[in-house]
């Protein structure tokens, strides 16, 4: 699986021919999708959110304390403490006026279901970024010709298609039974019989390789001019 960040694509690889091809969303300038490789080891069906802290201080706390029933609207738990320690909270038993950046002790996790952030299936390969591939009900913006829009995450155009292919070596994962697995509401994690590698990559010129068309694309990181600017130094003496 090769992600080009810059062009806004998804490209899955079969003996070097490109089978699947798909949009993406990528990280926005101030939250860049980083170049790594790892390999896909499992996926998760109807996955919960659990909210990055740094996401949910910076973003969401603003929306909840604009409105007292964001929490409930968008399916969110508030809780506090992990595993044996975990407890649930009542959003309304929290003073807002009093929470801030600084002092946000509480953790959120949004629930499966039509506004959950990750949609409907996400792709893992565990890495120090916390960086993974993920469905998204925020549908438009694929029609966007410039799609950094995400905190890092890459957001893919066509999610089942994808883990349709990356299962298709498991007889009983059929795309029938992967519609209806997910039609259950039901969080499901599903392991890879073999870890595909995937590819995070920032390409702003390549060749094609199909019809020798050489394609250019915005170089929204600003990574080109320092990288150019690098090249063309002499070395020093």
């Amino acid at each position: 699986v090769l992600v080009n960040i810059a062009g806004y694509e998804l490209v899955v690889v079969e003996q070097g021919d490109p089978v699947l091809r798909m949009r993406v969303v990528v990280g926005q300038p101030y939250r860049r999708t980083p170049v790594f490789s790892d390999r896909i080891s499992y996926l998760v069906l109807n996955p919960h959110w659990e909210v990055p802290p740094t996401i949910a201080r910076t973003d969401k706390l603003p929306l909840i304390k604009a409105d007292p029933d964001y929490l409930e609207a968008q399916g969110y738990e508030l809780l506090r403490g992990w595993g044996e320690q975990e407890r649930s909270l009542d959003p309304a038993s929290v003073d807002w006026a009093s929470v801030g950046p600084r002092n946000f002790p509480y953790r959120l996790r949004q629930r499966p279901g039509p506004a959950n952030a990750l949609g409907r299936v996400k792709f893992m390969f565990p890495n120090k970024f916390s960086v993974y591939l993920h469905d998204t009900p925020s549908r438009e913006l694929f029609d966007r010709e410039a799609r950094a829009f995400s905190s890092g995450c890459i957001r893919v155009e066509a999610p089942l298609d994808l883990a349709e292919m990356l299962l298709d070596d498991q007889p009983n994962w059929t795309r029938a039974a992967i519609d209806a697995a997910v039609a259950s509401g039901a969080e499901q994690t599903v392991r890879l019989t073999r870890r595909v590698p995937v590819h995070l990559l920032y390409w702003t010129a390549w060749m094609d390789p199909e019809d020798g068309e050489l394609n250019f694309r915005d170089d929204v990181y600003g990574r080109d001019e320092p990288v150019l600017r690098e090249l063309h130094e002499l070395p020093p003496t």
